[in-house]
């Protein structure tokens, strides 16, 4: 079979697809890899042959439409900027994709994410392949999921408003996007419609922090588990090991005291570093721990105390383990490398989903959560201090070993979108 990806968005909406595409290509398919620009070279040093497809994710991330605009106190701004955002690169992604996936009949299945999954189902539309998404968070209507406080029937309305929200801001641009490509408009929102065509919605995360979720929706929506690139295709990364084997010394530093508290926020801006090293330093000095600070895609040229590490990417899987607690910011990606590694979190959350895995990490009796913007020594302090307690810690540590691992979790995707239509 040939499969065509199409994945716009930042690392963490990127690199789990690219462990499926990893996984199908060993199985012998045929598989065409399109990334946001920016994101080509970390494709390529995983042994894939990318293209660049769409907007690069962390000039948008950095711009003052998502710094600012999205953040503005008049709600106008604030909808107009999620508008915006929601559609961003849109024309972009579907001239590159229609390039990869070529004329009907010559891709058997189109494969995109959360974002831009209406360009990419609407271009399998168009060359008559099989569409499937990879999910990396609940986003259909269910009873299973809380987003608000309250009873079923107030969460089940909270879901279904969310999902006309989404459809009255992505219509005009989606419907622009299908009259491009030949296609007649649409009059429903895409969950309904790849619902009603039997499209195959893989739900990269675990089934155990949505209990009743599985049973709820089915088996056009499999339930894979977090997915996570295997350890031979995380070397090729050439990212810090901490295993010793790396040119700089993070793993005899991680070994030389107590496990340290990592913190990062990934490719989420960071308003100003300076204050949230100079808080993590106060908030884990005072507590008597070491601080490992990862950068991420922020700039952080800071001085830092002796008990603070500061570096840039690290391989989550191999740094994580080796701590006591991590601090991030509740994306899916981090999210499942904190649980696997069997430690508490302190999610400070800035938007989207992250809200929401602070809130089922709480559940799961693994973290706590608050808004990044209120993030500072003394909170952070406190936080640290709740998650550390021993029974969080063994309830963290527990909980990792009931997880779907992602050798199970990466086949099993692979296999669902084998059944694409």
């Amino acid at each position: 079979m040939r499969f065509v990806f199409g994945l716009m968005g930042s690392r963490g909406d990127v690199q789990p697809a690219l462990a499926v595409a990893l996984e199908l290509r060993r199985r012998g398919h045929e598989v065409t890899v399109g990334v946001a620009p920016n994101l080509v070279p970390l494709a390529a040093r995983l042994g894939l042959t990318p293209h660049a497809v769409g907007p690069d994710s962390g000039a948008l991330l950095a711009s003052s439409l998502v710094r600012e605009e999205m953040r503005s106190v008049d709600p106008r701004t604030r909808v107009r900027a999620v508008r915006e955002v929601s559609a961003h690169g849109w024309d972009d992604f579907r001239r590159d994709l229609v390039s990869l996936a070529g004329e009907r009949g010559s891709a058997d299945v189109v494969v995109a994410g959360l974002l831009g999954q209406e360009v990419g189902s609407a271009l399998a539309e168009r060359v008559g392949a099989g569409f499937a998404a990879l999910h990396y968070f609940p986003v259909r209507s269910n009873r299973s999921v809380k987003v608000v406080p309250g009873p079923e029937a107030v969460q089940q309305k909270a879901w279904d408003l969310g999902m006309r929200m989404r459809w009255e801001l992505t219509r005009e641009a989606e419907n622009a996007q299908r009259v491009a490509l030949g296609l007649p408009p649409a009059r429903t929102g895409l969950q309904t419609r790849l619902r009603d065509r039997g499209a195959v919605e893989v739900q990269a995360y675990d089934p155990l922090l949505v209990p009743g979720l599985r049973q709820e929706w089915g088996i056009q929506s499999p339930f894979a588990g977090f997915l996570a690139l295997s350890e031979a295709d995380r070397l090729r990364l050439g990212e810090t090991a901490a295993n010793g084997s790396s040119a700089d010394d993070l793993g005899d530093w991680l070994a030389a005291g107590y496990p340290p508290v990592y913190v990062g926020f990934g490719s989420m801006p960071v308003a100003d570093p300076a204050r949230l090293v100079a808080d993590v330093a106060a908030a884990t000095e005072e507590l008597g721990l070491r601080a490992l600070v990862s950068s991420g895609w922020n700039s952080f040229e800071v001085d830092v105390p002796e008990h603070v590490r500061l570096v840039g990417a690290v391989d989550h899987a191999a740094v994580l383990p080796r701590c006591v607690a991590a601090v991030h910011h509740g994306g899916a990606g981090t999210t499942a490398a904190v649980l696997r590694a069997g430690i508490p979190s302190v999610v400070g959350w800035y938007s989207a989903d992250q809200p929401v895995w602070g809130r089922l990490l709480g559940d799961l009796g693994v973290g706590t959560s608050f808004r990044a913007a209120r993030l500072d020594r003394d909170r952070l302090r406190a936080a640290l201090g709740e998650v550390l307690m021993p029974g969080v810690r063994e309830r963290a540590a527990e909980v990792a070993k009931l997880l779907i691992t992602p050798e199970v979790a990466v086949a099993r995707a692979a296999d669902a979108l084998g059944r694409a239509r």
